[in-house]
Parts: C-alpha cells; sequence; structure tokens
C-alpha cells in the first residue's frame, strides 16, 4: 500500500493543477485566476478527502463489520 503521505501530496499537486487549469479558462484577470486557484484546489481536495472517509467508514462499518 502507498504511504498516506504520497498519497496526500499527489492529491494536493493534482488539486492545484486541475484548479489552475479550471481558473485560467474561466477567469481573465491575473488577481482572479490566483484568487480561484486557491479556492478551487481547497474545494476538490476537501471533496475528495469527505469521499475518501465516507467510502472508508461504509467499508468498515457497514460492508465489514467486525
Amino acid at each position: 500500500m502507498t504511504n498516506p503521505l504520497v498519497m496526500l501530496l499527489l492529491l494536493l499537486v493534482f488539486s492545484f493543477v486541475l484548479a489552475a487549469v479550471l481558473s485560467c479558462y474561466r477567469e481573465d484577470d491575473k488577481s482572479d485566476i490566483l484568487r480561484g486557484i486557491v479556492r478551487r484546489a481547497m474545494l476538490f481536495a476537501v471533496s475528495v478527502i469527505g469521499f475518501a472517509a465516507v467510502a472508508y467508514f461504509t467499508s468498515g462499518v457497514v460492508l465489514f463489520p467486525a
């Protein structure tokens, strides 16, 4: 299994790259782009972490209770 720290680092890198592409596509002003990158990157990363937490909870409690 991959180290969780490496997975978190890759998630952050992917989030910022995705946010940069989306912000550059949607905004024209440089300050709007920079604000949009941070906001969209954090929103995407928190969403992915939320989905992972729900999946972990579901697999541990509902699907395979000990």
